[in-house]
């Protein structure tokens, strides 16, 4: 009983100075509480950008896709033996085939700055994300 009283006793010493020794974190008058509501200003209007890009480029993708499909179901009105009305076809085709190009290389580049972003965010997330603040400080930082 009594190991057992001293295993308690020295795994809570244990846990209580591993506490201590993790850094204290940015306190609200401090110049990197600062840094990070600064930061978190940055952050912000190019979250609102981003995610307004990427509605667009979901609806110009739908977009696309639709015409593409209402241009394939088209085909079979197509006079086969009218060689300007198959030109006509196959240069709406190449047209719309370019915009969908177009899209999915501006789409994988969007892709890359939402990554980029969310790295960004998560390295703030680690240095800020455990800043104590009061409510009051933190609503006239806003």
């Amino acid at each position: 009983m009594k190991y057992m009283i001293l295993a308690a006793a020295t795994a809570a010493t244990t846990f209580a100075s591993a506490a201590f020794a993790q850094p204290m974190p940015p306190q609200p008058d401090t110049p990197a509480y600062k840094a990070c509501m600064a930061e978190e200003g940055e952050l912000r209007p190019q979250r609102q950008a981003l995610g307004r890009r990427f509605h667009e480029h979901e609806a110009a993708l739908e977009r696309t896709s639709a015409e593409l499909s209402a241009h394939e179901a088209a085909s079979a009105q197509v006079n086969r033996t009218d060689s300007a009305a198959v030109a006509a076809y196959n240069a709406r085709q190449d047209e719309l085939n370019a915009r969908a190009a177009s899209l999915n290389a501006a789409g994988t580049s969007l892709e890359k700055e939402l990554h980029a972003f969310n790295a960004r965010v998560a390295a703030g997330n680690i240095r800020c994300g455990n800043i104590l603040a009061p409510y009051k400080v933190r609503k006239k930082e806003k």
